[in-house]
């Protein structure tokens, strides 16, 4: 970090302790100064609640300062470690904080207490699925149990945090959640539209218009709207835009009796876990997108992206429904487009996925696609792979690169 983050730094730690004459004349020269004070200001305050520290993109800290992991071990060793405080580093670079913080040659190795769940990608997929990455949610998943035993414990089992959660937040929120609760349940089930949510909950058009307004404001779903095809309300479509309750009403509340008479995790096997793929997908769509729109901003890919979603719409040839998972397109007067398909399952994208992407770039037009790019979670045939390896245009991208892009 540079010197002026540094004192920024500093005044911050200056701000939060009660004003001495001492700290006001305190020179700081180096992070292992502020961090020494810091300790001797918690020593001073003996049985004092916990002091926390979040240091946020600690690997661009350190790319500026690369001795700051060494002042840290230090700092905590000689007197953190006996003091109140609790340490947290984020990163947005995960094979940063996987080799350089969680590693075992790092300075810091062996002095962390506690980290998110320790899963592979494909599991930190399907628990970011779940979860929606909210810190709340993800602290419930105890690194220690494996995937299947944080999932059973947490939704389906009468104790668990997540079995009673989402019925409480509309509590909170709503005079009547059964309503509410009616409207997400119906959702969940592959509702989408107002009069095919009205006939499944038995709610009239308008209570059910205003119920689903109000689910929208609080953001526990959104109104999918088609990209390119936003005038055509009739590919309108709500969705849930939570994954704790998108979980909960898509499995938990079906399973209830099963529940209730202590067969949760019989459940889970039975009817949950044989469509974890399957409900993952929709999530790694949004990865996907949130992926293409970043690195594309930026004009990687010949052109700056500045809008990107799901087109949903009609092959005039085939006269049948159909859809692109990503679209991603330029500013107006632009007609370039990049667009992408992501497959979550156990197996490879092979030549029938190639082919079909390929095909659907027209029903985009007059947009001219520049690029197409292939999620995959199982890899890809060798066909596909041989395939692009003579097309600059085509890009194949596996969970690991999607988690290990810098």
């Amino acid at each position: 970090m540079k010197a002026k983050e540094r004192r920024t730094f500093k005044r911050l730690a200056q701000r939060f302790f009660p004003f001495s004459w001492e700290r006001f004349f305190h020179i700081f020269a180096s992070y292992d100064d502020v961090f020494r004070y810091i300790a001797s200001e918690v020593e001073k305050r003996k049985n004092s609640s916990k002091l926390l520290i979040i240091l946020d993109e600690y690997s661009y800290m350190t790319k500026e300062t690369p001795e700051l992991s060494s002042l840290l071990q230090r700092v905590i060793d000689q007197q953190w470690s006996k003091e109140n405080i609790m340490l947290v580093l984020c990163g947005s670079s995960v094979s940063f904080m996987q080799e350089e913080v969680l590693g075992s040659k790092p300075p810091l190795y062996g002095r962390r207490t506690a980290q998110l769940a320790n899963y592979s990608f494909e599991e930190k997929a399907i628990v970011y699925g779940i979860t929606g990455g909210i810190p709340k949610y993800l602290s419930r998943f105890d690194s220690k149990k494996s995937l299947e035993s944080n999932i059973v414990s947490e939704f389906f089992e009468p104790s668990g945090y997540f079995y009673e959660e989402p019925m409480n937040l509309l509590r909170q929120e709503f005079r009547s959640p059964s309503l509410y609760a009616s409207l997400l349940g119906a959702i969940a089930s592959g509702a989408t539209r107002v009069t095919e949510i009205a006939n499944k909950t038995g709610f009239d058009m308008a209570k059910v218009s205003q119920g689903l307004s109000e689910l929208c404001k609080i953001r526990v779903i959104y109104k999918d709207v088609p990209l390119l095809n936003e005038k055509n309300k009739r590919l309108h479509q709500y969705r849930l835009g939570d994954g704790m309750f998108r979980f909960y009403f898509g499995f938990a509340v079906k399973g209830i009796g099963a529940i209730e008479r202590g067969y949760g995790e019989e459940y889970y096997r039975a009817a949950v876990k044989p469509h974890l793929h399957d409900f993952t997908g929709e999530a790694s769509e949004g990865i996907a997108q949130d992926y293409l729109f970043c690195t594309g901003l930026k004009g990687e890919y010949g052109f700056p992206i500045l809008q990107i979603g799901k087109w949903r719409g009609m092959d005039p040839k085939k006269k049948e429904p159909a859809d692109i998972d990503v679209v991603g397109i330029g500013g107006p007067g632009q007609k370039k487009a990049i667009i992408g398909e992501c497959k979550f399952k156990n197996e490879p994208v092979g030549k029938k996925e190639y082919d079909t992407l390929q095909e659907r770039a027209a029903l985009i037009a007059p947009y001219e696609v520049q690029a197409y790019f292939f999620f995959s979670l199982s890899g890809f045939t060798e066909w596909v792979l041989k395939k692009a390896e003579g097309e600059e245009n085509v890009h194949l991208i596996s969970l690991e690169e999607l988690y290990e892009r810098k």
